[in-house]
């Protein structure tokens, strides 16, 4: 083979990553002769992109070896690669035309074809921790471990949970390791906005110390003053903690003393000063600063601001008491972090007992094993014959997210191959881009894509020409992420990281292809939640474009998986198709399979009443009554459990529901037959019935959903996917890029790369306020800035068409800092001059930013979907049938009420309506001489409009149920009624001694009774049907009452 060009390219999204592997390898493969194919290696980082590259590979062969014009096309675009184009170097710059059309043909493509194929198995186009289990599963001796394994994810949790458990056990015993271990992994929950609860979060700051304890295992990095930069002396407090107090007492007394500075404010600085020192009086008794304004609030005010406030009132005394403080909370940082590291230690030792010592491992731990020396010149010769194969020509794609520890097992490979260069045995090709460094928090270095050509003596090439979008997205690309221009105050260490931004353009197949590129600012919230008013210009988007209608693919990407089902929730609410492309908790996404977790539950405490009461109320109670011909008595499903395992139990389950005459949908025979493999598998281990509901509860699938609905994805998720419409709606609080309630501790690192020192975070006036703190501080802040730059541009990038991006209100500070997406993409609106006068119907949304033709969507043909065929109908039901689906207001709106345009009255309308909504609903029971405050003095029209109803006796005796009266405000109801699937909300259901009433608020005009019995009979009438499935009152004894805010009245349905 020739000398061949080692290459690196920095492709940004969208120019056609994929595409160049691809044609990389089939090039490589042409110049071998289809030769060995095995020692070709293509490495990316998930599995899905594996399975891309393979079949890329195959269709584009595929395609040459059909006919003349495949061909002819492959032979070009194998030429270029294999030649090189003006600018772009070649694989072989020296290919002469002879062997072109010596090996660029039909025939030999037909040939490489035939041999791929046969080969399939053998070809190595794997993830990168696919090889290094390859690796590592073939060097166990070199490795010091007796067997080798992949631990299952959930396996790996409940140990995990275990060892944590003992670990707690053994400081529970000593007061010291005790508060140590509160300190380590407890202090700061509360602030922890995504924990769910303190196990949760206590189980991830716990996963990222260990993470970094097996990175770095010397007790020596950890609180160690001298590795982070601190000589002796600098750590001596000028006042012992002993006096502390009492100098603290003697300047209170001096300023207590002392005039007030002359001027209006003299009096009141003195007040606010006094006020300072105070924050500072429980510091020897309980290790504790706060600052209070004189409301009683926290005061976040920093010592660069207190010293610049109070100078009048500074001494040296001061300054010395507070480089005391200082001083002693480093100190306790330090000793935390040390007192870390032994519970780290000793975590360590029972989870490696429960895992490691028995030949699990994960796919981190298999990479620490293999970066930590054990790839040495005679492992990697033996290698090639225990795997049958050596890797000549390497291909890693992504590469801005590997590790240092990843780098560290690839390199020894590749330098062979640059020390081999005169050989001509090999080649390399890196392919990444450092803007789409998203993967930091996993240990991806973007730096060491930077510096990888200069190890590796690579050529570099960088591509910004997008395959993927039209040019007005890119536009919009191109006027927020100059973060030098739109987010100049970031720190310079994250400016300079990103570096030169490459403006972005399309390819020319795109050229004049309609697009569009909007913001869109919704406005203050009066009687709905601002999430509420994002969502609902996500709705007025999705029905402007007619996405669904058009079968346009639309993403709604988000930062979080909790503003996912957030969103994925309020879209169902309003009858949008939608779901969370995520990992589904396969064992509890189902009513199958939440019932099947009670009776194992109850089998596990058949004493528990709250275990019982949920079984005897599911659909599973037979199961569990020995008088039913498929139930048995707990004693019975009990030994059937010891004596032949879960397996057995899961079968004899599936028996008696088919003896009872229960008929599982598709969906839920799916879900069924989870449990019964899971149940299968867990036989094999042996676990308890504890671990085994664990398991369950835990089980998570990756599931795709079909098209014809809303995807909604996390920005991470979304990275290397294109859709046709991206929605970005900011749902939650304006967090900065560098969130200090995420920060948990400092990592000092060399210029290589390596760990120095580790020290846990103290609070934000220390690390402001202690030069060594200082520095480690902003270095993190420039990193989670970056990662900010990398998240917002790959969200901005996955739009083909059309890039929607949505922002809640809020009050314009004059802020001058844009280090949020918020702050960035607002200011980038207003810089460009782009506005648009335009507002959105439903949600009153104000455009800040239009590029492109706004009605880019003309191109494609609407089609009505009458019916949808629905996977999640009621369980248990008769055999699945093809329904509508009907939302909460009942049947759809006509077509032209749907689609031409909504006025302002009506928006207004619909806010008046939620509004008198909120307010009914602050009422369970009437009292008349009682009346509420907004009763008697109503504030709003809302209020006042209820108020008067309550005066109709008609309307308040429905408010004056007996006391014996069970009642439900705003029930939400899912349900099937005949051929439809009904979706909605009972405003008010009461409940009593063998009736119901279902009550519904109708704030719209109407001229008379009639005319409203008409409009909504027939949704209460299914309400009616439902409610009697579900609660067993005959439907005659249900009746529907309409409240008629505009009419005064209450009219039977």
């Amino acid at each position: 083979m020739p000398p061949l060009t080692n290459m690196l390219i920095s492709a940004s999204a969208g120019t056609g990553k994929t595409y160049q592997l691809s044609l990389r390898f089939l090039g490589l493969l042409a110049l071998n002769h289809g030769n060995h194919p095995e020692r070709l290696i293509a490495i990316t980082f998930t599995r899905k992109a594996a399975g891309e590259f393979k079949d890329r590979i195959l269709t584009d062969l595929a395609a040459g070896a059909t006919d003349g014009a495949g061909a002819e096309r492959l032979k070009e675009q194998l030429w270029a690669v294999i030649k090189g184009t003006p600018g772009e170097p070649g694989i072989w710059p020296g290919a002469p035309e002879a062997w072109k059309a010596e090996n660029l043909h039909r025939e030999r493509f037909r040939h490489l074809l035939h041999i791929l194929v046969q080969n399939l198995a053998r070809l190595n186009l794997c993830t990168i921790d696919s090889l290094f289990a390859q690796i590592a599963s073939a060097s166990t001796f070199e490795l010091g471990v007796s067997g080798f394994s992949m631990i299952d994810p959930t396996a790996e949790k409940l140990a995990r949970r275990e060892a944590l458990l003992s670990l707690y056990r053994e400081c529970s015993a000593d007061r010291e390791r005790r508060q140590n271990f509160e300190d380590a992994f407890l202090s700061g929950a509360d602030s922890d906005a995504e924990a769910a609860d303190a196990e949760d979060s206590m189980m991830r700051r716990l996963n990222t110390y260990h993470e970094l304890f097996l990175d770095e295992p010397d007790a020596g990095t950890w609180g160690n003053p001298a590795t982070l930069g601190f000589t002796p002396e600098e750590l001596v407090p000028p006042v012992p903690l002993e006096q502390f107090d009492t100098l603290l007492h003697t300047l209170a007394c001096r300023a207590q003393e002392a005039p007030a500075p002359e001027g209006k404010n003299g009096a009141k600085s003195k007040e606010m000063f006094l006020r300072f020192l105070n924050g500072f009086s429980r510091y020897a008794r309980l290790g504790r600063v706060r600052f209070r304004t004189d409301g009683g609030s926290a005061w976040n005010i920093t010592m660069e601001e207190a010293r610049e406030k109070f100078r009048d009132f500074w001494s040296p005394p001061l300054e010395e008491l507070i480089q005391s403080w200082l001083r002693m909370e480093v100190l306790q940082a330090l000793r935390r972090t040390r007192a870390t590291h032994g519970l780290l230690r000793l975590f360590e030792g029972n989870y490696s007992s429960l895992v490691r010592s028995k030949g699990r491992f994960l796919f981190h731990d298999v990479t620490r094993m293999l970066g930590d020396g054990a790839i040495t010149p005679e492992l990697k010769r033996d290698l090639q014959y225990r795997m049958y194969c050596r890797y000549d020509h390497w291909m890693l794609d992504e590469f801005q997210d590997t590790s240092q520890s990843q780098w560290r097992v690839i390199k020894p490979f590749l330098e062979d191959l640059t020390e081999s260069k005169a050989g001509n045995e090999g080649s390399i090709f890196v392919v990444g881009d450092v803007k789409q460094s998203v993967y930091q928090w996993r240990g991806g270095d973007p730096e060491l894509f930077r510096s990888v050509s200069t190890q590796l003596e690579l050529e570099e090439r960088g591509m910004s020409t997008s395959y993927r979008s039209v040019q007005p997205v890119l536009d919009l690309v191109n006027d927020i992420c100059d973060y030098a221009r739109t987010a100049p105050e970031c720190e310079p260490a994250a400016l300079e990281q990103w570096g030169e931004y490459p403006e972005h353009r399309s390819a020319p197949h795109l050229e004049g292809k309609p697009g569009a590129a909007q913001i869109w600012q919704t406005p203050k919230a009066e009687t709905s939640t601002a999430n509420d008013l994002v969502c609902q210009a996500a709705a007025d988007i999705l029905d402007r474009t007619g996405a669904l209608r058009r079968g346009l693919e639309t993403a709604i990407l988000v930062s979080t998986k909790n503003q996912a089902l957030a969103i994925k929730t309020w879209l169902a609410d309003h009858g949008i198709p939608a779901e969370v492309c995520d990992d589904v908790p396969v064992g509890v996404d189902s009513p199958l399979g939440k019932n099947l977790l009670y009776f194992f539950r109850w089998l596990l405490m058949p004493g528990d009443p709250f275990t019982t009461g949920l079984l005897t109320h599911s659909p599973l109670r037979p199961l569990a009554a020995p008088e039913r011909p498929e139930g048995m008595d707990w004693q019975g499903w009990r030994l059937l459990l010891e004596r032949d395992g879960y397996a057995a139990v899961m079968e004899e389950v599936e028996r008696r529901l088919a003896l009872g005459g229960t008929v599982l949908t598709e969906f839920h025979r799916d879900r069924l037959a989870v449990w019964k493999t899971e149940a299968e598998q867990v036989d094999e281990k042996g676990i308890s019935l504890d671990e085994w509901i664990r398991h369950m509860e835990d089980l998570t699938r990756r599931e795709d959903p079909a098209g014809g609905i809303v995807r909604i994805m996390t920005i991470h998720k979304s990275k290397g996917l294109g859709f046709d419409i991206v929605i970005l709606p900011q749902i939650g609080r304006d967090a900065p890029f560098a969130d200090g309630r995420h920060l948990t501790h400092f990592v000092k690192k060399n210029r290589e790369g390596e760990i120095e020192g580790i020290v846990l975070a103290p609070s934000k006036h220390v690390y402001t306020n202690v030069p060594q703190l200082e520095t480690l501080y902003r270095e993190w802040r420039a990193r989670q800035q970056f990662d900010g730059f990398c998240k917002l541009y790959v969200a901005l990038t996955r739009a083909k068409r059309a890039t929607y991006v949505i922002l809640p209100y809020k009050e314009d500070k004059g802020e001058t800092v844009a280090d949020s997406m918020w702050k960035i993409v607002r200011s980038a609106a207003r810089a460009s001059g782009k506005d648009a006068e335009e507002t959105l119907p439903e949600s009153g949304a104000e455009c800040l930013y239009s590029c492109g033709h706004p009605e880019w969507y003309g191109e494609f043909t609407e089609t009505v979907r009458e019916r949808i065929v629905e996977e999640m109908p009621e369980w248990p039901m008769q055999q699945p049938v093809i329904r509508e689906r009907i939302s909460p207001s009942g049947p759809a709106a006509p077509e032209n009420a749907v689609h031409g345009g909504k006025h302002a009255a009506e928006v207004e309308s619909a806010a008046f309506g939620s509004a008198v909504h909120a307010v009914f609903e602050r009422i369970t029971r009437w009292n008349e001489e009682g009346k509420p405050e907004w009763a008697l003095h109503p504030a709003t029209e809302a209020e006042r409009t209820v108020a008067a109803c309550m005066e109709v006796p008609s309307i308040r005796e429905l408010f004056t149920p007996p006391e014996t009266a069970c009642i439900m405000k705003e029930q939400r109801i899912e349900a099937i009624d005949g051929n439809s699937w009904i979706s909605g909300v009972i405003d008010r259901l009461i409940l009593h001694e063998g009736s119901a009433r279902i009550v519904d608020f109708k704030t719209d005009h109407a001229d008379s009774a009639e005319q409203l019995k008409e409009r909504h009979s027939e949704q209460l009438n299914a309400y009616a049907r439902i409610v009697s499935r579900i609660t067993g009152i005959p439907p005659e004894r249900i009746a529907c009452i309409i409240v008629s805010t505009h009419l005064k009245e209450t009219i039977r349905v």
